[in-house]
């Protein structure tokens, strides 16, 4: 082949050459990454999801140099939960993923985790799993490890009788979807404190008639907050902006059962840490990419809850400090202690040592 036609036919192969190069680079590439998808039952804009986006991407960049191909979806069960949404959303990750092998697949609690396990062979057939559940019945999966953390709903009771030693009645609020494992667990650890205390369940009230509940409530009570994603109106909330109206409106102290809601209202409670969670979460799914088989990793179990009150919301309700045990952590002003600025954490007792913890701004006070 010699002049015009060889010219004409370096014309012809050198671009595809060159595309075929730039093909096998990107596979090569996309080879050394490590590609993770982490699926959240929740909305977008759930604090456990806010914590995750910035916990899981920082743990598993700085865990392998930064070769992470980071992917997270929502299932948002609570606010679509019919059956037709669930196709929809099946449909959407087979057409968005498709062809997509992920090296693992992080489910971030129990309905992200039925979503794999009702998908596995399709989507997900050998990719190990890394999952969180506060439900010991959760069944697990093959090749597949996890984190336990029991929902402790009686604590945070049992430290709302110490801050109000002449509390008789406690108040449950809660919506009418996605609550239904976390109301269970609260009825069967509730049921120890009756008949001492009289436990009213406020489920799924239209929230015009639970405010109206709220500011009328008998003397010496307590109201505990699970959540509220809808009301019995079938309106949309977001919990911690529900949450927010619930500590205005309320005529009697509230408390809750995890850390997001520490600063919207609430006195304390025995708080689930979501930012340890995720920590745990990370560390795990570390030690899978690495190369241990999910399935050789025990399922652990970790105490994640945490006493914790806000000292602003103690003297709201005139609870004296005197009545916060000692070990119970504390929202509130450190200008008390001389340091001048707001505090994440305090500790009282009658020697303080203060600990700063460079960890999201957190400083401890360890009696």
């Amino acid at each position: 082949m010699t002049g015009p036609l060889r010219r004409l036919s370096a014309r012809w192969w050198l671009p595809g050459f060159v595309v075929l190069m730039e093909l096998g680079l990107a596979n090569f590439a996309v080879a050394q990454q490590k590609q993770v998808l982490v699926l959240y039952s929740t909305r977008r804009d759930a604090q456990i999801a806010i914590i995750g986006e910035r916990e899981l991407p920082r743990i598993l960049d700085k865990g392998l140099n930064n070769e992470v191909d980071y992917y997270s979806e929502y299932i948002d069960r609570v606010r679509f939960p019919n059956p037709t949404y669930r196709a929809g959303f099946h449909d959407f990750v087979q057409v968005k993923y498709q062809g997509r092998r992920f090296d693992i697949v992080i489910a971030m609690d129990e309905v992200a985790l039925d979503f794999v396990a009702t998908n596995r062979a399709e989507f997900f057939p050998e990719t190990p799993i890394v999952y969180f559940t506060a439900f010991p019945e959760t069944q697990r999966v093959a090749n597949s490890t996890g984190i336990l953390s029991h929902v402790d709903m009686r604590g945070t009771v049992e430290l709302a009788t110490m801050l109000q030693p002449d509390l008789q009645h406690v108040f449950v609020v809660t919506g009418t979807q996605g609550a239904a494992q976390l109301l269970e667990a609260m009825r069967t650890q509730l049921q120890s404190f009756e008949p001492r205390l009289s436990i009213t369940y406020l489920t799924g009230l239209p929230t015009s008639e639970l405010e109206s509940r709220l500011a009328t409530l008998p003397a010496h009570s307590m109201v505990y907050y699970l959540f509220v994603s809808n009301d019995g109106t079938g309106k949309n909330f977001h919990p911690l902006e529900y949450l927010d109206r619930v500590a205005a409106v309320s005529n009697s102290p509230v408390y809750s059962w995890v850390d997001s809601t520490i600063d919207h209202g609430i006195v304390g409670g025995n708080l689930k840490s979501q930012t340890v969670e995720t920590q745990a979460i990370g560390e795990l799914a570390l030690r899978v990419l690495g190369g241990e088989r999910a399935d050789s990793i025990p399922i652990s179990s970790r105490d994640l809850n945490v006493r914790q009150v806000d000292w602003r919301q103690l003297q709201r309700w005139k609870i004296p400090e005197s009545l916060v045990p000692a070990g119970v952590l504390g929202l509130g002003d450190l200008g008390r202690l001389g340091i001048g600025r707001r505090a994440d954490v305090v500790v009282l007792d009658d020697n303080l040592e203060i600990e700063r913890v460079l960890v999201a701004g957190e400083t401890r006070v360890a009696g």
